[in-house]
């Protein structure tokens, strides 16, 4: 990528070149890393800004050539990119550096959607022998060729190019456009700022995006049939191609002049003092001298932690769901699992929660769905027996190392609070920590619900987590340390070739999947179903007794408990589904059946302005407990399936896109509480 640098250039060229170099090369990815999560926790705002418009323009194309897209990131460095991205459907990421220091955290600790490692992220001073010959849909870098001189720039995108498969799109999130490339210090040595518009080789296009990311511009750029150069307006990362705003090359250079003169007024010192680039360097020094204090602490607090837990768990009383206390090392169920193919392969892709990590336990079936649908990644600790401390200290790491700044804890046990409190002590205010209770008050009458939501609010007041709220309406007039909105469950994310089509004939079958307790309801499901004339065949997969003289003629089926795949195909071979609970929060089969194009009934949910909904209106019932109620239900719900299955499915996408908006509205509120 540098050989070919002459031994003498304008304006030292290639000694500030050689500088850039030596400083990529030599640091440390980790520290670097630490240093980006600092600027984040100071509200650089770019980070997030990035994210957002390098996912619009990968759905863009996605959508475009409905296929899965191959991606190549110019410049991945540690890996800031890399996790949110690789985690999008159907998108294979790659990762190019000049600098294996840097992308050291990258390959030693992939995620597991860049596995195998080798084959997704290269390392090497030429970029077509490091990626061995492969093309890709979408190439892009990151504030990546602003540490190359301006003569470099041509040949670095002509290279970058050949990277790019024919029709493909080259992308660069780089400096503000500049009238005219000039060198710039002020970050660390060996920096400029281009002015894209005159470098753009010939037979290219350019799409010039202004103001989508802080202090950076857009630049999307396309092969074209001709032999010159054409500029457009970039309308939007949500449509790349468009042409329809067409600009000429001295419209973009009177646009790109403010900026010079910005550059001007502040480079001006940096220009006329040779003192200027060693304040540079002095700056960047300073800073990262002050990430690595801090890291070093944290890995203090770390080593400490196997003295806090001994003194946390014996200040604690008993909790109420402790298993017995020895088990052995060669346990078969894992402490902690990370991305599991269980709860990433359903969730939302949305860039805005890219730092966002749930905590959930391995066997709750139902918070575990609930958390998998949501965005962000996934750790699931084991709930069947007590963590030790290496294991809490490897998952405290893991996070760590993650990248993720915003842990969400779902549900609540003593290795959940275990896991918060050392984590809050060995990580310190660069993480937030927040509660999502999924009870309601109902089940207080169980004095172990009602202890751990009790805890939960202890932790919150004294600061070990940032911020509590739950699934059931009206839970912040318990105590006012709770969230005052209701959080609301996602349904699964679900290609429409997976949906249950609206002409697809009727089965006369209907699906009760909810345990046989006093809140789940399960017998006046069950006789509901029975009465209806347009049920012949019940599945069921709790365990119950039912005299002979209260048994029916339709043919019951006994399902033991299903995987999430056997689930939704058995969704889909019904045609209704039944969770008509005494006490509900937002019952995850309902969401499910609503992804998978199945009508459920359930109970009244109070979820705001989403009850006049005609969907919700349809399938929420008040009398629960009333098997005429519930029949009732079940004769409206499927006469308007037989009747119109159109409507009915219509009724039902409306309800999904208004609920996931609604959704995602109150989980970056409470993210961000």
């Amino acid at each position: 990528m540098y050989k070919d640098i002459k031994s003498e250039g304008p304006n030292g060229d290639v000694a500030q070149m050689r500088d850039s170099l030596h400083f990529w090369k030599t640091t440390n990815g980790h520290s670097y890393r630490e240093l980006v999560r600092v600027r984040e926790g100071q509200g650089h705002l770019a980070y997030g800004q990035q994210e957002r418009v390098l996912t619009a323009l990968i759905r863009s194309e996605q959508r475009r050539l409905d296929r899965a897209l191959s991606v190549l990131e110019f410049g991945c460095g540690f890996g800031r990119h890399a996790t949110s991205l690789s985690q999008l459907s159907q998108v294979r990421y790659h990762g190019y550096d000049i600098s294996e220091s840097m992308t050291e955290p990258l390959r030693l600790e992939p995620p597991a959607s860049l596995r195998p490692v080798e084959e997704r992220i290269f390392c090497g001073d030429d970029p077509l022998i490091a990626v061995g010959g492969r093309r890709f849909d979408l190439v892009f870098s990151v504030s990546t060729l602003v540490h190359n001189p301006s003569e470099r720039i041509p040949a670095l995108l002509e290279t970058m190019g050949q990277m790019v498969l024919p029709g493909g799109l080259l992308v660069l999130v780089e400096n503000p456009l500049m009238p005219t490339s000039v060198w710039d210090p002020s970050c660390h040595p060996g920096s400029w700022h281009h002015a894209f518009a005159d470098l753009l080789p010939e037979g290219w296009d350019l799409h010039h995006g202004p103001g989508l990311v802080d202090h950076q511009d857009v630049y999307v750029l396309k092969r074209q049939p001709g032999h010159g150069r054409r500029y457009f307006q970039l309308v939007g990362p949500e449509a790349p191609r468009d042409e329809s705003q067409p600009l000429t090359l001295e419209a973009l250079h009177a646009r790109a002049m403010p900026r010079l003169l910005e550059w001007a007024g502040r480079a001006s010192k940096s220009l006329s003092t040779p003192a200027a680039n060693s304040e540079a360097r002095v700056a960047e020094l300073t800073e990262r001298l002050a990430v690595e204090s801090e890291r070093f602490e944290r890995r203090q607090r770390l080593q400490a932690l196997s003295d806090d837990l001994a003194r946390l768990r014996a200040s604690r009383a008993p909790f109420p769901d402790a298993p017995a206390p020895h088990v052995p090392a060669t346990s078969s169920v894992p402490g902690f699992i990370l991305n599991a193919a269980l709860d990433t392969r359903w969730s939302a892709d949305l860039p805005q929660f890219g730092k966002l990590m749930h905590v959930f336990h391995q066997d709750w079936h139902g918070i575990r769905a609930a958390a998998g649908y949501l965005p962000g990644q996934k750790l699931a600790i084991a709930s069947d027996r007590v963590l030790d401390e290496r294991e809490l200290r490897a998952a405290i790491e893991l996070v760590e190392r993650s990248g993720c700044s915003q842990i969400i804890l779902h549900g609540y046990s003593s290795n959940a609070r275990d896991l918060v409190v050392l984590l809050r002590r060995a990580l310190g205010s660069s993480v937030r920590i927040l509660a999502l209770w999924h009870g309601s008050s109902a089940q207080f009458h169980y004095s172990f619900e009602l202890d751990c939501f009790a805890q939960l609010i202890d932790l919150r007041r004294r600061g070990v987590i940032n911020a509590l709220a739950t699934v059931k309406p009206g839970m912040h007039l318990l105590a006012p340390e709770v969230f005052p909105k209701t959080v609301l469950n996602l349904p699964p994310t679900l290609p429409e070739a997976e949906r249950s089509p609206a002409t697809r004939r009727l089965t006369r079958a209907a699906l009760i999947p909810t345990p046989n307790d006093w809140r789940k309801n399960f017998f006046t499901n069950l006789f509901a179903c029975q009465s209806s004339s347009r049920i012949d065949d019940i599945y069921v997969t709790a365990n119950y007794r039912l005299p002979d003289v209260m048994k029916s003629t339709r043919r019951i089926h006994h399902v033991a408990r299903p995987s999430r795949t056997e689930l939704f195909e058995l969704v889909r071979r019904c045609d209704i589904v039944l969770n008509a609970s005494l006490s509900e929060c937002q019952p995850m089969t309902g969401l499910e059946a609503l992804a998978l194009r199945v009508p459920c009934v359930y109970g009244a949910l109070s979820l705001g302005a989403l009850d006049a909904h005609p969907y919700q209106r349809l399938a929420q019932i008040s009398g629960v407990d009333s098997v005429e109620v519930v029949a009732a239900a079940i004769e409206r719900m499927l006469a308007l399936r037989e009747r119109s299955p159109e409507e009915l499915t219509q009724m039902m996408v409306d309800y999904e896109r208004a609920l996931t908006v609604e959704a995602v509205k109150v989980l970056e509120e409470f993210v961000q509480s």
